[in-house]
């Protein structure tokens, strides 16, 4: 399926869960950007809580069955289960607005505290939006037993900010 109009870092108003999409909700597609970018996949969500700028989000399992697969919150202990990196460069996305998120692919510059090396598994922190150094890869797995993503470091993080890649 092919989309014009995409602009994956824009906010779309909602005004109440399922409402107010401009695409189909929970759609993956290519992602449109170019450079660094080409080759990740990004999926159309709706934010169930306010989710800031390059948040771990994952999937918010407190909404009716029907919405579940296209709603998220941000992460914010150890046992979620990572969906991906809000996309929302324009500001922090308000309750039931709809925004993309990155699934697949190279993500520059989103929240990964200072744990770990370049290389290092991911996986989510008690501190909301944010990834940490995974406590073993026996938990990674866990997570993508669970249906979660798996996410590694790229580089070293400074200052709480790293380059990730989703996916593997």
């Amino acid at each position: 399926m092919i989309l014009t109009g995409i602009n994956p870092t824009q906010i779309d108003p909602g005004t109440a869960l399922g409402v107010g999409n401009l695409f189909p909700p929970g759609i993956e597609i290519d992602d449109p950007r170019t450079v660094t970018l080409v080759g990740n996949r990004i999926k159309y969500v709706q934010v169930n809580a306010s989710v800031a700028s390059t948040n771990a989000v994952k999937l918010d399992i407190s909404v009716t069955a029907a919405n579940r697969r296209f709603t998220v919150i941000s992460t914010g202990a150890v046992t979620d289960i990572f969906e991906g990196f809000a996309n929302n460069h324009t500001g922090t996305a308000a309750q039931f607005s709809w925004i993309w998120i990155t699934v697949a692919g190279f993500c520059a510059g989103v929240k990964n505290l200072n744990a770990g090396v370049a290389g290092s598994v991911l996986a989510a922190s008690g501190t909301a939006g944010t990834l940490t150094l995974s406590p073993s890869a026996a938990v990674a797995d866990a997570i993508i037993v669970a249906g979660g993503r798996r996410a590694f470091s790229l580089v070293t993080p400074s200052g709480n900010v790293g380059d990730v890649q989703i996916g593997g």
